[in-house]
Order: structure tokens, then C-alpha cells, then sequence
């Protein structure tokens, strides 16, 4: 059975180069946190965490200074899991229809293989550890590359819109019958999406609200963690999330729900603020919400250089890349 009971919609600029895209925006039932809402006892229901795209963010590059006022900013640690060293599992979700950067193979260059061979050993990974946690004791390590699947799914859940409960549904169906590797206290399904397929979650739909998620559920249970992004290219997200190469706004948004998926990897089934939530700030949501509208580049350990999304730092106080 899919347990699904938190839904935290975060509206998220991109901002690559010098062009703002996207707002800033969080859904609770009895208002917007920005409003001063922040009653645990009513998160709404649905499980996932939204990178949105429309609107004025007050996170913009503009308002930086904003961001460094410092720890209005901080991420609280809520009791929930943290990821101690993710294990992604590419996923391309049906057979035609993606980029080339998607389909190849290659562990290094302007690939997504590359991209996830190269960032999660990276430096950009190791700073994650001041979100290491004590009780339960939990350290955040680096992560790891682990597989590329590409699975045919159910044509009832393949059609030209597809919801965030087919998603789920696919890959539970698909860790059943093998096209899936099982899931661990680790393990992210990152699933792609071909050009001409819109998603939808909460109300929301792919390159109209926004750029992409991480959602959570419970199969068997194990927790069960997962990133949705659709295709970016003008087929797909014309405008609205990012204004470089198609191949950085892809790793700049993969990279921004990578990232808080080890840091909050079960915000889809909590529905408090206490566990299963682990780091969190009431206001600004995740750790990459905060630093929306701010990429950096990182060396990643297999000799390329990749456009991420910075993150924020606690202990430093800003956003940063490393």
C-alpha cells in the first residue's frame, strides 16, 4: 500500500547567468508560511516537494544580501532520516523521446551518467556532512552512481499526462518484477521523462507550475524515495527553468532534488513537523529553496565540470557550492 500524507509545494526560481525565472512560494492548507503559518498541524496531504517556476522569488540573485542575513535561513532537524550515502538508480521512464545526454552511457562529459559518476563523490556532496545528525546518529557521506534503468511502464501509466500516483505506481510495479532494483534506506529512483509527457502532482502540472520534485511513499514498509524530472527542452519546458544549455538548466534542477532528497528524503509521508521530516526551515523549506536562483559550477571527480545548484549551509551561512 502508498502511504501518502505531506504535500509541501515549494515555488523555486532558476537562475542561470543573470535572468530570473520562478517564484518563491509554499503551500499549507490554512495559509503561506510567508504569511506566518507555520502550524504543524496542518501540512498538506499528498507527498512531494515541488521546484516551481512562476512569480517573483525574494530569493533572486538580486536580493542576495537577503539570503546572507544568515539564520532566519537555518534548516531546523526535525527527527527524520537523512540519506548517509545516496545511491542513485537513473531511470529513464519508456523507450524513445529523451536526449542524448540522457541515453548515453558515458561517465564523463555533458551526460547525466557523467554528471552522477562525477558530482555525488564529489565535493559538493562531502560539505553535506554538518547535516550528519546525532540522535539517531546518522552521518552523511558521499554518494554513488549506481545503475541506469530504463523501463517500459504499464501503458495505463504512460499516456500523455502522467500523475504523481502512476509515477509511484510504475515504480513499485517495476521493483516487483525486477526492472527495478529493490529499494534500500539509500536508494533514489531519479526518473526522466521523454519529450511530449506532462506530470502532474497536487494540482500542479510540469513546465506551467513547475520544474521537477521529490516525492516519497511507503511499499512493503520501506521507505521509498524518488525524483521526477521532465524533459526541459522546448518541447517540453520551453521557458521557465533556466536560461543556460539544456544540459545545465537538466543538471542544475537534478542537482537541486538530489541534493535535498539526502537531506529530507521523507518530507512526502510526514505530516508534522517532527519525524519523519528531517531538515526543514518553516519558512524557506529545503536546503537547495533557500539558495534558489544561485548555480555554481563543481569539478567532478571524473575530470568534468558540472553547473549545479548551490546549497545552504548552516554552519557557513550562505549558500555554497563546496
Amino acid at each position: 500500500m502508498f502511504q501518502m500524507s505531506f504535500r509541501k509545494v515549494l515555488a523555486v526560481a532558476l537562475v542561470l547567468g543573470a535572468t530570473q525565472i520562478g517564484a518563491f512560494a509554499q503551500g499549507h492548507p490554512k495559509g503561506n508560511p510567508e504569511q506566518g503559518d507555520d502550524d504543524p498541524s496542518v501540512l498538506v496531504s499528498g507527498g512531494t516537494h515541488a521546484m516551481m517556476k512562476s512569480g517573483e522569488d525574494i530569493h533572486s540573485s538580486a536580493n542576495a544580501s537577503l539570503i546572507n542575513q544568515a539564520n532566519i535561513h537555518n534548516l531546523t532537524y526535525y527527527g527524520g532520516p537523512v540519506l548517509k550515502n545516496e545511491k542513485i538508480v537513473k531511470v529513464l521512464y519508456g523507450t524513445t523521446g529523451f536526449q542524448s545526454f540522457l541515453t548515453s552511457t558515458a561517465t564523463t562529459g555533458a551526460t547525466v551518467a557523467g554528471f552522477l559518476t562525477g558530482v555525488v563523490g564529489s565535493p559538493y556532496y562531502a560539505w553535506l556532512s554538518e547535516y550528519s545528525t546525532t540522535s539517531p546518529a546518522q552521518t552523511i557521506g558521499l554518494g554513488s552512481f549506481s545503475a541506469s534503468k530504463t523501463i517500459t511502464p504499464a501503458a495505463a501509466r504512460n499516456g500523455a499526462t502522467i500523475t504523481d500516483l502512476q509515477i509511484q505506481a510504475e515504480i513499485s510495479a517495476q521493483i516487483t518484477s525486477g526492472g527495478l532494483p529493490a529499494p534500500d534506506a539509500n536508494t533514489v529512483y531519479s526518473l526522466f521523462f521523454p519529450s511530449g509527457k506532462k506530470i502532474t502532482q497536487g494540482g500542479s502540472t510540469s513546465c506551467v507550475q513547475f520544474c521537477a520534485y521529490h516525492g516519497t511513499f511507503v511499499r512493503n514498509g520501506q521507505n521509498v524515495y524518488y525524483t521526477v524530472l521532465p524533459d526541459l527542452s522546448a518541447s517540453g519546458c520551453s521557458t521557465g527553468c533556466g536560461t543556460s544549455t539544456l544540459f545545465n538548466n537538466t543538471t542544475s534542477v537534478l542537482s537541486h532534488e538530489l541534493i535535498e532528497t539526502v537531506t529530507d528524503p521523507a518530507v512526502g509521508i510526514a505530516t508534522v513537523y517532527a519525524a519523519p521530516l528531517a531538515w526543514y526551515n518553516k519558512t524557506y523549506g529545503e536546503i537547495g529553496d533557500i539558495c534558489n536562483g544561485q548555480q555554481g559550477t563543481v569539478a567532478g571527480t571524473n575530470g568534468t565540470t558540472y553547473t549545479v545548484q548551490k546549497e545552504w549551509s548552516n554552519k557557513s551561512a550562505i549558500c555554497k557550492v563546496q
